[in-house]
């Protein structure tokens, strides 16, 4: 039933941000938010749902998830196997960017005035862990109880890029949520893939404030980046995939080396060849329900919109 479980969950966090999106829009202008207070309430209508569903079922998050302390050197190695994987998660983005706008790069336009360290606590760090509590704890955990350990962790991360309502961000958020199992399973602990996403995060803005992103949007960022390379957005875009997935191949492949030394420092090397054996064995519990194809259905069909939507304003 945990899958079922899980499902649910998903479509409670998806209706009650529809919800959101509904009354704030019909208060539009009795509502005003700052760019930082409209981010710690995207964080609460992703956490809000998922602990009332927790309280519903009386389901007990110690059993659930796994928080056992790590060591200092495996959190050290979880920063390097983060910058590794930073050429894969690049690529991935890269490649989107030949189809959809860049929503990341629209959402720093909002950022300008904001406190640079507020910025990389709400989005580098609470952020982060908001979101890998409900995607890699509590849904993840859910569906990895059916015994379908690959599926769980495909589908859990599928999930966690489909709630970023996007196409762009969808597709490296798919591949974050991968990398953020493994390293939950490499050291048994949620405090991996917590220091994996904050570090992505914490990074980024750190770079976007370096360079001077904050406060542009994609369309000035792309004009600039023509401007520079005297090439077109779509041939600097393919140059950079071209360089990209070399450097992904070879730094994601040290990731992989990296990830089994976490393994042997945390002495999880006899429970990951035992992984391996579970992941072969056929269960009957299916992961999908009807709870979450219409989620899924209902994430699809406002990402389509909102494409479509873009393009006809553009």
């Amino acid at each position: 039933m945990s899958a079922k479980k899980a499902n649910w969950t998903f479509l409670a966090v998806i209706l009650f941000n529809a919800a959101a999106i509904v009354v704030l829009a019909i208060f539009a202008r009795k509502i005003s938010l700052t760019m930082l207070q409209a981010l710690l309430v995207s964080q609460g209508i992703v956490l809000v749902p998922v602990l009332l569903c927790l309280i519903f079922t009386r389901t007990r998050l110690k059993g659930l998830i796994p928080c056992k302390k790590i060591k200092l050197t495996t959190a050290l190695l979880i920063v390097v196997v983060t910058y590794l994987c930073m050429p894969l998660i690049s690529v991935t983005n890269l490649i989107s960017l030949l189809f959809v706008e860049n929503e990341a790069n629209n959402m720093m336009a909002g950022f300008e005035g904001i406190s640079p360290f507020l910025l990389v606590l709400v989005v580098g760090i609470l952020g982060p862990m908001n979101e890998e509590f409900v995607f890699r704890g509590v849904l993840y955990h859910e569906y990895r109880q059916s015994g379908r350990i690959i599926g769980a962790t495909v589908l859990s991360s599928v999930l966690f890029g489909m709630m970023h309502l996007n196409f762009n961000q969808m597709g490296y958020a798919i591949v974050v949520g991968i990398i953020g199992v493994l390293l939950i399973e490499c050291t048994g602990s949620i405090l991996s893939s917590m220091i994996f996403h904050a570090t992505i995060n914490t990074t980024s803005m750190i770079v976007a404030y370096a360079g001077g992103e904050i406060g542009k949007d994609s369309e000035d960022i792309r004009n600039a980046t023509v401007a520079i390379n005297n090439l077109t957005y779509r041939e600097t875009l393919c140059m950079g995939i071209s360089v990209y997935m070399v450097i992904a191949v070879i730094a994601t492949a040290i990731a992989g080396c990296l990830m089994y030394v976490i393994a042997r420092n945390e002495k999880r090397t006899d429970y990951m060849d035992a992984l391996g054996k579970i992941c072969r064995i056929k269960r009957k519990e299916k992961l999908f329900s009807v709870p979450l194809w219409i989620a899924m259905g209902l994430c699809m069909a406002y990402m389509i919109l909102n494409e479509a939507m873009t393009h006809m304003a553009g």
